[in-house]
């Protein structure tokens, strides 16, 4: 009898929890710091996130960055979150480093509160999967360039930038 509430105290729990949808590159061989480096470059630099110190541990190998906002359609407004981790235990500098990240959005729905929302006043919104693959392209050309391919070009040897001359 009491196996029935607390299996669906259970289901309704873990329908709460987000879910994410991680990314994840292998680097070519290199140190760690070679690994945190590119990467905070990219996504600092390139990308404009601000690291949150207060979460980031570089020994732990997870990086986190402050919720940066913005405007989507109809005002509602909008933040994501970028958050790394590097697989220690997964990796070494002979054999690369397996790094994931995720980007996560969240959205404030009331439009009350659009202009200056409370903390309690967002939801989760999911992920931002376009700004996921434009960073994943850019860490690959970063952190493993020898796994692009470059695309083929038709006209073969007629073509001055061919690597056939």
């Amino acid at each position: 009898m009491k196996l029935a509430p607390l299996l669906l105290l259970f289901s309704l729990l873990a329908s709460c929890t987000s879910v994410r949808d991680w990314r994840e590159l292998e680097t070519e061989p290199m140190s760690l710091g070679q690994v945190w480096n590119g990467f905070t470059q990219i996504a600092m630099a390139r990308n404009g996130w601000r690291v949150d110190e207060s979460v980031t541990d570089r020994g732990n190998g997870f990086w986190q960055s402050r919720w940066k906002k913005r405007e989507m359609e109809r005002n509602f407004p909008i933040r994501n979150r970028l958050k790394m981790e590097i697989l220690l235990d997964d990796g070494s500098r002979e054999k690369g480093w397996w790094i994931r990240y995720v980007i996560e959005q969240e959205k404030c729905n009331d439009l009350r509160r659009h202009s200056n929302p409370q903390e309690d006043d967002w939801s989760p919104d999911g992920q931002d999967t376009e700004g996921e693959a434009i960073l994943g392209e850019r860490l690959v050309r970063r952190l493993a360039p020898k796994s692009v391919q470059m695309p083929r070009r038709p006209g073969g040897s007629r073509d001055r930038w061919s690597q056939r001359r």
